[in-house]
């Protein structure tokens, strides 16, 4: 009687042991578990064209070959024999997107595998991801002081920054031609043309020419009135500078105008300008907030960078 209980127990054993070995192997059949090889990470914002993203691996046999089916923004990935790397570097914007999504087509052949991609973007200072000689500098300035910076980054953040507009010196008179002239010091001076700030903007880089070297409390002014005043200090003093153009961002702009914004700055040495036919601007002796006095057929060299959406600490 005992042997006999004993042989059934084994016979049950076994039938259910073969049972879950065939529900498992349907199982496998119909689920191939492909999503162990999608690709989900992040990354900083602003990362380098050619960054690898990941590696590419697929479950099916043989050579397998990976092609690009899908991006949710254009340009986003590029596959190359490292892997998915950046293509388009100024994609991976936050302020923009908070994530970029793709699907890649694994193919040796005869089968095929979708791998699914998702890159979640990591906010950054914007203005720290441009900074690539003067980033330090700008970590450790504190809020309200202006940083110098190199003129490329000064473009970078011109060109690519999201929603930045210029004031002061338009580009055509910063780079034409006609030779730089000395302009007396000891003035508040204001650009009168249409390159006025938006309402609603961070001012946070400038730059100028100084005439002399060792300059000292050059001042920029922002004014929410007019061409003329009153004007306001934005931030600190300049640090010390030499002569040529000078380039600056200021730490921790959180202040937007109310309306539009005009462009000025206090220059207590002499400063670089070019002639120009009908131009016009307008100065107050000292630093001063009302610009009484105006001038014509020269350009002031200042410019200033300003943003309608905060994208730095």
């Amino acid at each position: 009687m005992n042997h006999n209980l004993l042989f059934i127990s084994i016979l049950m054993v076994a039938t259910l042991w073969a049972c879950s070995s065939e529900n498992s192997d349907d199982t496998t059949d119909q689920d191939p578990q492909q999503t162990t090889n999608d690709i989900a990470r992040s990354i900083a914002e602003y990362p380098t064209s050619g960054t690898l993203l990941s590696s590419l691996s697929s479950s099916l046999s043989g050579e397998v070959n990976y092609n690009l089916t899908f991006e949710s923004v254009p340009g986003a990935f590029t596959i190359t024999t490292a892997g998915l790397t950046v293509a388009d570097w100024l994609v991976y914007d936050y302020e923009q997107r908070t994530n970029i999504t793709g699907t890649i087509e694994a193919s040796n052949g005869t089968e095929t595998e979708t791998l699914n991609v998702d890159i979640e973007i990591d906010n950054v200072d914007d203005i720290w991801a441009f900074l690539h000689t003067s980033a330090d500098a700008y970590l450790d300035a504190e809020p309200g002081e202006w940083v110098p910076i190199l003129e490329s980054e000064y473009n970078d953040l011109a060109n690519y920054l999201a929603m930045t507009s210029k004031s002061g010196a338009e580009d055509s008179d910063l780079i034409s031609p006609t030779s730089i002239s000395s302009s007396a010091g000891n003035v508040t001076i204001s650009t009168v043309n249409d390159q006025k700030l938006p309402a609603g903007s961070y001012l946070f880089a400038f730059k100028y020419y100084s005439w002399v070297n060792n300059s000292n409390n050059v001042q920029v002014k922002l004014s929410e009135g007019n061409f003329s005043g009153p004007f306001e200090d934005v931030g600190m003093a300049f640090p010390e500078h030499d002569d040529e153009y000078n380039h600056f961002v200021i730490k921790g702009a959180d202040s937007p105008t109310t309306g539009e914004g005009y462009l000025g700055m206090y220059a207590p040495n002499n400063y670089g300008s070019k002639a120009k036919s009908g131009a016009q601007w307008l100065f107050g002796t000292g630093n001063t907030s009302i610009l009484p006095s105006s001038g014509s057929n020269f350009v002031p060299l200042y410019q200033g960078l300003s943003s309608t959406l905060k994208q730095w600490d």
